[in-house]
């Protein structure tokens, strides 16, 4: 019995670990993620601080949509994408035309990578869906 309360709490324990650890790579990559705008924006400092203030202000938005349990799939996209419409038009704001227009490329690359990746995760495992 110790040993199956031991293995249980290894289990737990792990999981915990692993959790903040998680969220600590994602914070991590966030702040990635800003510094490769920055330089290739050519941000202010200013216009950082005023982008990652938009991104803690929406954040208890998006995961309170993601939590939510009584909405369909298909409300809960046409929230997300509400809410990034909301986003883009803060962002907007902050930003200049021209960083603006680099901004939506930026996301269309990104948005290629995805695909790309997604493209490949669904070969290895012989043809997808």
């Amino acid at each position: 019995m110790k040993k199956f309360a031991l293995i249980i709490g290894l289990i737990v324990a792990a999981n915990i670990l692993f959790a903040q650890g998680k969220k600590e790579m994602m914070r991590e990559k966030a702040e990635l993620k800003i510094e490769e705008y920055k330089e290739r924006l050519n941000l202010t400092d200013d216009q950082v601080d005023e982008l990652k203030k938009v991104r803690e202000e929406m954040k208890p938005e998006f995961e309170a949509l993601r939590k939510d349990e009584s909405k369909s799939r298909s409300d809960k996209m046409r929230a997300h994408a509400d809410l990034i419409d909301k986003r883009e038009a803060k962002v907007a704001e902050i930003l200049t035309e021209d960083q603006f227009a680099e901004l939506k490329v930026i996301q269309e690359e990104n948005k290629q990578k995805r695909m790309d990746m997604r493209k490949k995760r669904q070969e290895r495992r012989g043809g997808g869906r």
